[in-house]
């Protein structure tokens, strides 16, 4: 395999992850949403916080 065709397999391949964060993205969009109509308890059982922007959850 050439390095062009490496890249270009590695450009789709991004682009699909892409695709799934943006669906996953919006599941955790929702469900937040629900949390916040149900008035969600701060800390949550689990005790994970999510900050926006960030791919990592920090343990409480």
């Amino acid at each position: 395999m050439s390095k062009r065709q490496m890249i270009a397999d590695l450009k789709e391949t991004s682009k699909a992850l892409e695709e799934k964060k943006m669906k996953i993205d919006c599941v955790i969009q929702a469900l937040e949403s629900e949390v916040a109509e149900e008035g969600g308890v701060a800390g949550d059982a689990a005790g994970e916080q999510v900050q926006e922007g960030s791919d990592e959850i920090a343990s409480g």
